[in-house]
């Protein structure tokens, strides 16, 4: 589980909770149909190499044509068609923030493991992010989570009550399965 985010390109300067939902539901659409949606962008690499000059510990994931094609019984040239996109991710012991770059959007996933304090900077690496982003690509981000979308020019990410809530209830699950309980079915 994840608190994700997405950032897209408006049609207007006016933030629009249908668009931003619009998108991601053809987003989504597409990736369950298998359909190869990344042109070559752009884009796409003004928005990495920014985000990689903005924090250069973030490191960028190599795709392996050949074997996700022989995983996924398709073409090599197919894999390379879906697997244009780019993932930047944090190296091991940095703040979880895995940043995925497509040609048309880009998609940020934290995991519900952050709490209190670890939140707070999270977050402020997180609107980093979302700025570098606006900036190179005039995106603006959209919260499915709290189902609200802003420009990161003009407000902050708002998330983090709900990011904590989650978190807390998340917590909570794992501590109740971890207690040894009875099966439904023994009656001693």
């Amino acid at each position: 589980m994840s608190y994700d985010l997405y950032c897209y390109r408006p049609s207007t300067d006016v933030p629009d909770l249908s668009e931003a939902e619009a998108l991601v539901e053809a987003i989504t659409e597409a990736e369950e149909s298998g359909i190869a949606r990344e042109p070559e962008s752009s884009t796409r690499d003004a928005v990495v190499a920014a985000l990689l000059k903005h924090n250069p510990r973030l490191e960028k994931f190599h795709f392996d044509h050949a074997e996700i094609a022989s995983d996924l019984k398709i073409s090599e040239s197919e894999a390379r068609a879906r697997f244009q996109y780019a993932e930047l991710n944090p190296p091991e012991g940095d703040r979880a923030i895995q940043l995925t770059v497509h040609a048309d959007h880009v998609f940020i996933s934290i995991p519900y493991w952050y709490q209190s304090d670890a939140v707070d900077a999270v977050i402020e690496e997180l609107s980093g992010y979302l700025r570098v982003i606006r900036e190179t690509a005039g995106y603006f981000v959209y919260d499915p989570q709290m189902s609200a979308v802003f420009d990161p020019r003009q407000s902050g990410f708002e998330g983090r009550a709900t990011y904590l809530r989650v978190t807390e209830g998340t917590a909570q699950a794992a501590a109740r399965g971890d207690k040894e309980s009875k099966p439904w079915w023994r009656f001693w």
